[in-house]
């Protein structure tokens, strides 16, 4: 579950003015922050979920096998009127991988290092500010809506990207942490909302008879619909996972964009709704006293255990670069295939 409450009393997208600015310059930034300007013939979400595979690379130590792997981030932004995506390495050697794998799975698809100037949209004192975190409803066996099985119509992105649009003078960030899970992720050891069960325990529930009502209590037949969601949380085993943060802010000299940003791009979020499962995002908006630290967390890329794991294609889902089905105007697309001419004024290195 989420650290901040959904009430007014915890926390709500009401937006305020902070009492400083808040700036990231690439020197103070750990890690390596690259941009990419997509090249709108790939295969989007698949691609995004080949890419996440080949990213999949978990580190332990000692003898209880404790995860230490690195966290990474995906991350967009709406800033200076343009939608702008960026990935943002632990280190060098990250970086150099995650240039390969776009290579390897987005042909076409420019993916520089950024050289200088600032590593997060600026944050002004008198700026009011919004924010949420995402989490999920259930517990993460049970899958949310992704592009395997009844899919998605059209790429989510759309409507995400739809949404950050805003003033010449808005800023909006989506920035998705992901972090790679152990391969036992669905094998019991899911923290404290799994009680020490299995993908395979929570599907066998699904499927076995029910015992209802106090008064006169009845055995129920496990529903049609028990028994498919049983056959999808069972088709988490064996698929890789990654510990997941989802964080959205929104920061406007206007009051009222600030919060309809936030509030509008954290609710397409919560459209990736498995109905099979009723498994879907929730949103947290952060509370004003904690705004501050909120955006300190955006700049460190941060991650934390939120209990959330989602599979590959859950997470490719939310985190990929988005092809010509987007129609969303003011996208930094790459027109020119690879070796042809590119603007010149953009940093980056191939």
């Amino acid at each position: 579950m989420g650290l901040f409450g959904g009430d007014e009393t915890h926390g709500s997208y009401t937006a305020t003015q902070l009492d400083k600015s808040y700036t990231q310059t690439i020197d103070e930034t750990p890690g390596v922050l690259l941009g990419i300007r997509p090249y709108k013939d790939n295969q989007g979400i698949v691609d995004g979920a080949a890419m996440l595979q080949s990213l999949h690379d978990v580190r332990t130590k000692g003898l209880r096998d404790t995860n230490i792997s690195q966290h990474h981030t995906f991350e967009l932004w709406f800033d200076e009127e343009k939608l702008k995506f960026y990935m943002h390495a632990a280190d060098e050697s990250a970086a150099n991988k995650f240039r390969r794998r776009v290579a390897n799975s987005y042909s076409n698809t420019q993916v520089f290092r950024v050289e200088g100037g600032d590593a997060f949209p600026q944050i002004h004192a008198d700026d009011y500010v919004a924010g949420a975190e995402l989490d999920l409803n259930r517990h993460y066996y049970y899958p949310i809506r992704n592009h395997q099985g009844d899919g998605f119509e059209r790429d989510p992105y759309g409507e995400v990207t739809s949404e950050m649009l805003s003033t010449p003078e808005t800023r909006v960030v989506v920035q998705v942490v992901f972090r790679p899970a152990k391969n036992d992720w669905t094998e019991g050891d899911g923290g404290l909302l799994s009680r020490g069960e299995s993908v395979d325990d929570v599907a066998e529930e699904l499927r076995s008879d029910r015992v209802v009502g106090w008064v006169n209590p009845r055995t129920r037949d496990a529903s049609k619909k028990d028994r498919e969601a049983a056959d999808v949380v069972e088709m988490q085993r064996g698929q890789y996972g990654f510990h997941t943060n989802m964080r959205i802010l929104a920061a406007s000299p206007d009051k009222y964009e600030a919060e309809s940003r936030a509030r509008g791009v954290a609710g397409m979020f919560t459209r990736y709704y498995n109905t099979m499962t009723e498994q879907g995002f929730t949103d947290e908006p952060v509370p004003a006293s904690d705004r501050g630290a909120f955006i300190e967390k955006l700049h460190a890329r941060e991650w934390e255990d939120r209990e959330m794991i989602l599979s590959v294609s859950e997470l490719a889902g939310a985190a990929h670069i988005p092809n010509k089905e987007i129609e969303t105007p003011k996208i930094d697309w790459r027109y020119s295939q690879r070796g042809g001419e590119v603007p010149a004024d953009s940093q980056r290195e191939e």
